[in-house]
């Protein structure tokens, strides 16, 4: 069975997210500052937080839950966090991932987040045009729903 430019397209996106999180973790190790214990704390709260919030919106995914974005079509889900932004996955990753930056202290760091931010809009985007072929209703939740965090970046008609 051959392979669709989509699900290439998908599943890059899968391959190209998981690298990102590792450049995170290597430059999080590279040309870091001495540690203070405030900014080990604030780095520990972003991370328990975000951590949080990946748990909370994978429970809320339950079946629908998949790293690629091609919707699996195990239905649409609007509870839990996902009351209140579309990806809030991708947003309690990102505060993860900053959590590592605060803490390394590494401005490669703060630059591979800055990068996995610009990435997970691309993601987010791509994962919308599935999404609203996908589902009839998806036009009207994205309407009245933030993409990463509450009210902000709403799908306009």
């Amino acid at each position: 069975m051959p392979v669709k430019a989509s699900q290439l397209r998908a599943w890059g996106t899968v391959a190209a997210q998981g690298l990102l999180f590792a450049a995170v973790a290597v430059t999080a190790l590279v040309d870091a500052p001495p540690r203070l214990p405030t900014v080990l704390w604030l780095a520990l709260v972003l991370i328990l937080v975000g951590a949080a919030g990946v748990i909370a919106t994978g429970t809320s995914l339950g079946a629908s839950l998949t790293p690629s974005p091609v919707p699996n079509e195990a239905g649409l889900v609007g509870s839990g966090l996902y009351r209140w932004a579309r990806h809030p996955m991708y947003s309690a990753l990102v505060v993860i991932c900053l959590g590592v930056a605060v803490g390394s202290g590494s401005a490669w760091c703060y630059a591979a987040v800055g990068v996995l931010c610009v990435f997970f809009a691309f993601k987010a985007r791509l994962e919308e045009r599935y999404l609203l072929t996908a589902y009839d209703g998806y036009r009207d939740y994205a309407a009245v729903t933030g993409r990463f965090v509450p009210k902000i970046g709403r799908l306009r008609s």
